[in-house]
């Protein structure tokens, strides 16, 4: 599956065209030359939505954001327990104070405004864009729930109602034999249609065991390349781009149909120098921050499928807004997803109102280790997908039982 195939598969344009067909006439450049894409559905609220408070607790090892209005309504939502033990300073410092006592239904320009508020710039990458994502969960899912909406709906509205996926594996810490029985397990245990797992040793590393990846790439295919879609993910791992050339010359001698982050990621132009000798699409966007350079990427193009973490990149309206941009080049956007916490969810509404959808979403896996439920909807996966949220907010209600044993984390405790 070459690129220009990869980019006809699935219904991610067909969905987006309807999605896209909501923001008509609505992209507008900012003071700043940066596209503005008018996503939320400002006019499904009749009357202000006022945040009286955006607190942050913590129960076990999960950090959870609550906003309350000043009419009473709560919206809560989980944040990157792995990362938020270093930023949560930011978040209560800088952060959550700026969203107080402003308008919820103004989401989209408070999202931008706390980056420009006082220094808070400064903190530019995922120490800042997570709090915001994580501020940004939890407004939304109050917004959701005083419309009685699901949040996708306040978002352009459902275009998709079932979600393909494909697995992500992660077997580096093994050889090639043994990393080919665990992704052979891995797509039987979910019957996957799709399949990424790890080349390379990852962030300028070389394979932990020798050849691993120029073994594995071909008894992959293999083994499964008649089941399912093939996709390869490096990690940033090749410095050299005649190096990542090589290795997306064998992926593509393969069949494969993705080649993820072949070249540092912040190294734009060895990324542009591999997307332009290769026929296989080129993923990458994981660790952007920056909607600039994400542009210039898709642009120059460095990528032919964009791939915002919705939680690195500061949530889902930023998230959109490169989804928003991928269309408007003839690209397609698929987010990268943090496997901790409700990350599933999150691409889940994402996945069920984006443009330009690629065809298979990421998925680690649902986490049933948090007490939730999700009226309406049972979030097992079924042939390889998994169901829209269709309840209000963002679909899913946690334990109050489980939420009284949260500890607010207060902001006396910063330094």
């Amino acid at each position: 599956m070459n690129r220009r195939r990869f980019l006809k598969t699935g219904t991610g344009v067909a969905g987006g065209l309807a999605a896209f067909n909501h923001l008509s006439g609505n992209v507008t450049g900012s003071a700043k030359n940066e596209e503005s894409y008018q996503i939320f559905r400002k006019e499904l609220f009749k009357e202000p939505v006022i945040i009286e408070s955006l607190d942050l607790f913590k129960i076990e090892s999960n950090w959870f954001v609550r906003v309350r209005s000043t009419d009473g309504a709560e919206g809560w939502a989980i944040s990157h327990n792995s990362r938020m033990p270093s930023y949560f300073a930011i978040f209560l410092r800088d952060v959550a104070p700026y969203f107080i006592g402003k308008d919820a239904r103004d989401i989209e320009t408070l999202v931008d405004g706390v980056f420009e508020a006082g220094a808070t710039y400064k903190n530019q990458g995922q120490s800042l864009w997570i709090c915001v994502a994580s501020a940004e969960f939890a407004i939304l899912d109050l917004l959701g729930r005083v419309s009685g909406e699901p949040v996708a709906e306040l978002l352009g509205g459902i275009v998709r109602e079932e979600i393909p996926l494909y697995i992500a594996n992660n077997h580096r810490s093994h050889d090639w034999e043994e990393s080919l029985r665990r992704i052979i397990e891995s797509v039987e245990r979910f019957n996957a249609p799709a399949v990424k797992f790890k080349i390379g040793g990852r962030m300028k590393r070389i394979d932990t065991f020798p050849g691993r990846t120029e073994k594995l790439i071909p008894a992959v295919a293999k083994a499964l390349g008649e089941r399912c879609v093939l996709y390869a993910d490096s990690n940033s791992s090749y410095v050299d781009p005649n190096h990542a050339i090589k290795i997306g010359r064998l992926l593509e001698a393969n069949g494969f149909a993705m080649y993820e982050e072949p070249c540092p990621f912040d190294d734009l132009e060895g990324l542009k120098k591999v997307a332009d000798a290769l026929d296989i699409t080129i993923a990458g966007g994981e660790q952007e921050s920056s909607f600039y350079r994400f542009k210039w990427m898709i642009q120059h193009g460095a990528v032919q499928l964009s791939q915002p973490d919705i939680i690195y990149y500061g949530g889902l309206i930023r998230s959109l807004r490169v989804a928003y941009l991928s269309q408007r080049h003839g690209i397609q956007c698929t987010p990268h997803i943090s496997g901790v916490g409700m990350g599933f969810l999150y691409m889940l509404v994402f996945a069920s109102c984006a443009p330009a959808l690629g065809p298979y979403q990421e998925f680690k896996g649902v986490n049933r280790s948090l007490p939730w439920e999700s009226p309406g909807v049972d979030f097992d996966l079924v042939d390889g997908k998994l169901p829209a949220p269709k309840g209000p907010g963002m679909g899913v209600n946690y334990d109050p039982d489980y939420l009284k044993k949260a500890k607010r984390i207060d902001r006396s405790i910063i330094p």
